[in-house]
């Protein structure tokens, strides 16, 4: 086949991708990438952008700075410790209560809330997440596609499209595997299965030298087999895109056998995290019930987690006494962790208590010097003090470390406004936009800021070059 054509044939493909992910963003597809023989570096950004902009525009992605901070430190101790490779992966979270999680295009991953509800340990969720970090260091979607140019080039978009579909949407994909032969399409699922043992091979040791057991997969599958058990529908959606085969499990054991014991502990955060999750994304007229009613049956499977979601529950239906109460029966069991120092900045913020609320973050900084949470909660209550220069000050002294947080950009440009400085308002929500990609709104907010003269030459000048380079 022509290298022209055959190079042709494969950017079709990544479009058919992009494609393919917007009409189904709610499924979320597995799909590990990495472009190097294909595409060059700008060309992997734009892909990643693109992808990142679905993320952010879906309603389902879970926007609170601790779960997400706690799952993205999760999965970078992973990366840091555990491959040599070192990829700069972004993960996120999706509210959807199906078992899964999925590697993508431009070094993404994402995982369902189901997964984390589901994982009993660190190690079980580790397993998963260090199989995706798996997919993304060995190239598992570009070798799909290599492996499928030796074919005769009139298959090739066909199967590209029945492997896509077949990761999104298994109803659908019966049709796109038809259009292909029997032959091509058994071809296609014996290396997506090659994938699999591989991605689990290189995920036992991302696992292992990461500190957690790397008998976590072993115990994963039997969560799932569980939940499989006892589910009336179809299996759990880590099953589909993620086949466990009797060979695969055997193979695992295999290899365990190379592996020593690993007692790891849980760490609180771990627990916490499911239950905030539970508290804001759980039934709004029942939750504080199901977590009362596991406190005093005995049900819970971490005491001080369930009295931190209870507490949570009575927060989001604006009971405050009963949060109260609650959480004073949280403290006494001295459980160290900055989310519970969160919870009661919280609280005394919904007590109106601000100054008692302001001295708990600042002493919460103090000890968690870069939690995001609490710089997010200074800098709320600076602004609501009406002292926006503080706050301006205050944030900027974070920036270097949170430089592509939207958030940041957003409180920055909140305090400007207070200040009527209308020029660096837009400018700020430029970047806010930017850094949540969506690129139409940042040019609307950049085109506003030039708009409004500044008397500072070289102020004015950086704007309009940076109106120009959003534009390109």
């Amino acid at each position: 086949m022509n290298l022209k054509y055959k190079s042709f044939i494969k950017k079709i493909i990544f479009l058919l991708v992009f494609i393919n992910f917007s009409l189904y963003t709610d499924e979320l597809p597995e799909l590990g990438s990495s472009f190097d023989s294909i595409l060059n570096a700008a060309d992997e950004k734009k892909i990643k952008f693109q992808i990142m902009q679905q993320v952010y525009s879906s309603n389902s992605v879970i926007n609170d700075p601790e779960i997400n901070d706690y799952l993205s430190g999760f999965g970078k101790e992973l990366v840091e410790k555990g491959t040599s490779e070192k990829p700069n992966i972004n993960f996120f979270i999706v509210n959807d209560s199906s078992i899964n999680a999925f590697a993508m295009l431009g070094n993404v991953i994402g995982v369902h809330t189901g997964l984390i509800f589901a994982a009993n340990t660190e190690s079980e969720l580790g397993s998963v997440l260090s199989h995706e970090i798996a997919h993304i260091t060995q190239k598992h979607l570009l070798r799909l596609f290599d492996s499928q140019a030796r074919n005769i080039y009139k298959s090739y978009l066909a199967l590209a499209i029945a492997v896509l579909a077949a990761r999104t949407n298994p109803q659908l994909a019966s049709g796109a595997i038809t259009a292909a032969s029997a032959s091509q399409t058994q071809n296609i699922l014996d290396y997506t299965r090659s994938n699999e043992q591989e991605a689990d091979r290189i995920g036992l040791k991302v696992l292992e030298k990461a500190g957690y057991d790397p008998r976590g997969f072993i115990d994963f599958f039997s969560t799932l087999q569980k939940f499989n058990n006892f589910s009336s529908g179809a299996a759990p959606a880590f099953l589909r895109t993620h086949p466990v085969t009797l060979e695969r499990i055997s193979e695992i054991e295999d290899r365990l056998q190379d592996y020593k014991y690993l007692q790891k502990q849980n760490k609180p955060e771990f627990y916490f995290i499911k239950a905030k999750l539970r508290a804001f994304i759980g039934d709004y007229s029942n939750i504080s019930n199901e977590f009362i009613s596991e406190i005093e049956t005995k049900r819970y499977i971490n005491i001080s987690s369930s009295y931190l979601g209870l507490v949570y529950s009575f927060l989001r239906q604006n009971k405050i006494s009963e949060a109260r109460k609650y959480f004073d029966k949280l403290i006494l069991m001295k459980v160290k962790s900055p989310m519970i120092i969160e919870l009661n900045a919280n609280l005394l913020i919904k007590e109106k208590k601000y100054e008692q609320a302001f001295e708990v973050y600042k002493k919460g900084i103090n000890d968690y010097p870069l939690y995001r949470a609490f710089i997010f909660g200074i800098a709320n209550l600076i602004i609501e003090a009406k002292k926006p220069e503080k706050a301006i000050e205050f944030l900027k002294s974070y920036l270097s470390f949170y430089s592509d947080d939207p958030v940041f950009y957003e409180l920055i440009a909140k305090a400007y406004s207070q200040k009527e400085d209308f020029q660096l308002e837009h400018e700020n929500l430029a970047d806010a936009y930017y850094f949540r990609y969506d690129l139409r709104n940042a040019i609307a907010q950049m085109d506003l800021a030039v708009k409004i003269n500044s008397d500072n030459f070289y102020h004015q000048s950086r704007i309009e070059h940076r109106l120009k380079q959003l534009k390109r």
